[in-house]
């Protein structure tokens, strides 16, 4: 395990949880808004996930099973088991909440990146584990420069590749990454003024959020979904391309607690566009109730998502439960494959 999975860890385990949350309030806790000014001004997407909260919720324990099944794989491989035993750190219970920035336009540029993760860190042992796996003769031949520096008397833990990218335990609960210079803004107190928060797109964006406190995505997009477009076009089903290319901006929430209600909405350039967008997302719910036309309980539940067309934007909603994701899993297992919507 080298260096760097320390850094995309813990944004790849929240993000495969991303599909449930829980709790019914709809305004953002004091904490999340205090860590929101610890990510970069220049980021123009952001996630929050209530980690705990999503496996801790009524759905979220009457789908354990299917979380066990697919991170299995993580607690087979040697490097992950040795990373835990060394660094007496555990993503699935040891992670609270996970808070991040970054730039989905530009590729290798961790100065507008940034992920604030919430838990029980062990700080020394967590490093010392970093560091071993780095030294262990399987990676050594991709080794990257470690350093451990001081800043402002806070200890700062860095990894030079593509830039100096680094992380910083704010105290035994909380872990700051990014990029070295964020992180001295950071310890200064001095990244309010140049924060996210300052950036009125994407704060417009929180604002629209139905669901707050628990799992949500926002993101201003244009050049990013002209790569989402074309990877949707390679298997020719999908005839919504160039609709994709127009969608400017993305918000979506989730909240379950024994059932997951989900919204979304995606802001295109043209109310032409969403048209598009509109009919292309209905038509693969169309798809996937034909390919489960033979099953009438399939076919309601699938019923339940709601796509709509209001001006330029296209708005989703659904309401799912476990007998849902029961159905969805029998139909792929029967078949083989996925139902198309999914």
């Amino acid at each position: 395990m080298k260096k760097s999975i320390f850094f995309v860890l813990l944004p790849a385990f929240a993000l495969f949880v991303a599909g449930c949350s829980r709790s019914t309030s709809t305004s953002m806790s004091p904490a999340v808004e205090k860590h929101l000014a610890w990510i970069p001004q220049e980021a123009n997407s952001v996630a929050y996930f209530d980690v705990q909260s999503l496996r801790q919720s009524e759905l979220g324990k009457s789908l354990e099973k299917d979380f066990d099944d697919k991170i299995s794989r993580w607690r087979d491989d040697e490097d992950y088991k040795e990373f835990l035993e060394k660094s007496d750190f555990d993503i699935e219970k040891d992670l609270h909440r996970v808070l991040m920035g970054f730039n989905g336009e530009r590729e290798k540029d961790s100065r507008d990146f940034a992920v604030i993760a919430t838990g029980n860190f062990d700080e020394q042992k967590i490093i010392d584990a970093i560091k071993t796996a780095d030294d262990s003769t399987e990676y050594r031949h991709r080794r990257h420069e470690f350093a451990t520096e001081t800043y402002n008397g806070k200890t700062i833990h860095i990894v030079k590749e593509d830039g100096e990218k680094a992380c910083y335990f704010a105290d035994a609960n909380t872990l700051v990454a990014g990029s070295k210079e964020w992180i001295q803004a950071v310890i200064d107190g001095n990244s309010a003024n140049k924060s996210v928060q300052k950036n009125s797109a994407v704060t417009a964006l929180l604002g629209k959020l139905r669901y707050k406190d628990q799992c949500w995505f926002v993101a201003n997009t244009t050049a990013m979904m002209e790569k989402v477009a074309e990877e949707l076009g390679e298997g020719g089903d999908f005839k919504g391309t160039r609709a994709v290319k127009a969608v400017q901006n993305i918000v979506f929430s989730a909240n379950v607690g024994s059932k997951a209600e989900l919204y979304g909405e995606a802001l295109c350039d043209s109310e032409d566009n969403s048209q598009l967008l509109t009919e292309a997302m209905k038509g693969a719910l169309a798809t996937a109730k034909l390919a489960v036309s033979d099953d009438r309980d399939a076919v309601d539940m699938l019923n339940r998502v709601d796509v709509d067309q209001a001006g330029k934007a296209v708005k989703m909603s659904a309401s799912l439960d476990k007998a849902f994701f029961d159905k969805m899993r029998e139909r792929a297992e029967k078949h083989g494959k996925a139902v198309a919507l999914f």
